[in-house]
């Protein structure tokens, strides 16, 4: 829609040039000139096919009639037929490429789309150095001139890649995306849309699988209360799996079953109760918009979420916004600033287990095509650095998104309409490239406990890194004593766990390295 409001636009000031000063016309045939002005008139009336026909008569009057050329070009840029449009912007530059310059950015940008990445930079340059564009024609230019480099340095250099289908088992005949692994990996929970009476989008839900021997078992429903006729997706967990915030989408105007939202899509909570899911809460106004807030992703501590909103204030069109658990609730959300986000759309972010490996998929930042995947590092003053596509051919000039990473950094999970598949889009898994990993990250589980009558208590506990001396996680124990938190390898923590009535407990340990993700167990004796 956007594309059509700028070539609408576009065309729009062609039309005004003609009608005002018909003396700029390419060609002197009044009788084609006429045929143009009744295909102006229709694309301005959104008929396109009635566009079209009336363009092609006139090119049949006068071949080298370059409004004509354009509209035909226009038209089938309106309908997203990109390969249709390049030959009449050909042909258009090609009779006089000063006539209308300014085409040279769309057909540039059309090559771009076709993965001609050679031919867009050439043109590109071309319009750039010799036909002095506005501010706006520019900086649209030097991104796709940025993309074009980035894109034919990425192809000649391609990362070693293997993608492997989960299965059958996993993805079906419908949409198949947004996978998330538990923290022991043993998990996997995924969105899918099935159809649905309510409406041609279909109906989003959760399906899980647990993994035996290796293998993902066949997927299956959740159910209620999570799952309901509502749209569900999009979903992050907490480490010690005693939470899980996802998105529910307000596609049919039902939110008033139960369910009250603030936007088109929120962000809502459900708990596990023992061994059962409870009914989602909305996060609340502090969270959640009146746009659209979604694809949230926690981080290892369990007290930060990060997600993409449309929320007014931003960079662009879709941002990735970060928001803290205090003893108050959740902060106010805080946009991750514009070494992430930009112009374009930043969604489908992912924050690694290690707390500092950020994730994501972006139109905004130089790549090879539509939505690729990013990684941004965290810095040492705590801000994100300049971000890093993944590379071809994990990213490629179709969409790349919804990109997961086991906790060790061995593989990662990413969705794709790639051919070959089940469905739509299916959910795959590779792995991951040295120069890709993040740090890797294991796991301490355990329980807090009466030291004398070995009854479970709930208690508060944090790790500090001994060498930074860095709080690196601040918790507490769940009702029945237990505890998961993930932790980096190779380091030396100290354990404090502190409950009123009880003494001081405090233990230093290391973590050492290892790839079988095999955890830690401390249980913890409060005297």
């Amino acid at each position: 829609m956007q594309l059509r409001k700028v070539l609408t636009l576009v065309f729009s000031l062609l039309v005004i040039i003609s009608i005002a000063q018909p003396e700029t016309y390419s060609v002197k045939s009044k009788k084609a000139i006429k045929l143009l002005k009744e295909g102006q008139m229709n694309y301005e009336r959104r008929n396109g096919e009635a566009a079209l026909e009336f363009a092609l008569k006139a090119l049949k009057k006068e071949p080298n009639f370059i409004e004509a050329h354009i509209l035909v070009a226009y038209v089938h840029m309106a309908k997203n037929n990109v390969e249709l449009a390049i030959p009449s912007l050909e042909k258009a530059i090609a009779i006089n490429p000063d006539f209308f310059p300014h085409i040279k950015l769309d057909l540039g940008e059309m090559y771009y789309k076709v993965q001609r990445y050679a031919d867009a930079r050439t043109l590109l340059y071309d319009y750039a150095r010799n036909n002095r564009p506005k501010a706006r024609q520019m900086t649209k230019a030097k991104f796709l001139i940025a993309s074009c480099e980035f894109s034919i340095k990425a192809i000649a250099n391609p990362l070693d890649f293997k993608p492997e289908n989960l299965g059958p088992k996993i993805n079906s005949e419908f949409k198949d995306y947004l996978p998330v692994l538990s923290v022991d990996q043993g998990t996997l929970i995924f969105t899918r849309t099935i159809p649905s009476q309510r409406g041609p989008k279909g109906q989003e839900d959760f399906y899980a699988s647990f993994q035996e021997n290796g293998e993902w078992g066949q997927a299956f429903n959740i159910g209620r209360p999570i799952n309901t006729e509502m749209n569900e997706g999009g979903h992050t967990l907490t480490p010690d799996g005693q939470a899980m915030i996802f998105t529910i989408c307000d596609y049919y105007g039902e939110y008033g079953k139960g369910r009250n939202g603030y936007g088109s899509c929120d962000l809502f909570v459900s708990m596990l109760e023992d061994g059962r899911w409870s009914n989602a809460k909305n996060l609340g106004p502090k969270i959640n918009s009146n746009k659209h807030d979604a694809q949230p992703s926690m981080s290892s501590d369990g007290r930060t979420v990060y997600f993409s909103s449309t929320r007014s204030g931003g960079f662009g069109k879709n941002d990735i916004y970060t928001s803290t658990l205090t003893t108050r609730g959740w902060s106010i959300p805080r946009n991750i600033g514009d070494k992430i986000n930009t112009p374009g759309r930043e969604e489908g972010v992912y924050i690694h287990p290690d707390n500092k490996t950020l994730y994501f998929t972006s139109t905004g930042h130089p790549g090879l095509g539509k939505s690729d995947i990013y990684v941004s590092r965290r810095e040492a003053d705590g801000s994100w650095g300049i971000p890093k596509n993944l590379g071809y051919p994990i990213n490629t000039g179709e969409d790349e998104f919804d990109f997961a990473v086991d906790a060790i950094g061995e593989y990662a999970y990413i969705t794709s309409d790639r051919e070959g598949g089940f469905g739509n889009w299916d959910i795959y898994k590779f792995k991951m490239p040295e120069i890709l990993k993040p740090t890797p990250v294991t796991y301490m589980a355990g329980k807090t406990y009466n030291a004398k009558t070995k009854a479970r208590l709930s208690a508060d506990f944090e790790l500090i890194d001994l060498v930074t001396e860095e709080k690196v996680v601040q918790s507490q124990s769940n009702k029945n004593g237990e505890f998961l938190v993930c932790l980096p390898t190779g380091r030396d923590y100290a354990l404090n766990v502190a409950k009123e009535g009880f003494l001081f407990y405090s233990e230093s340990f290391r973590l050492k390295k290892n790839k079988s993700l095999e955890p830690t167990h401390k249980d913890v004796p409060l005297q």
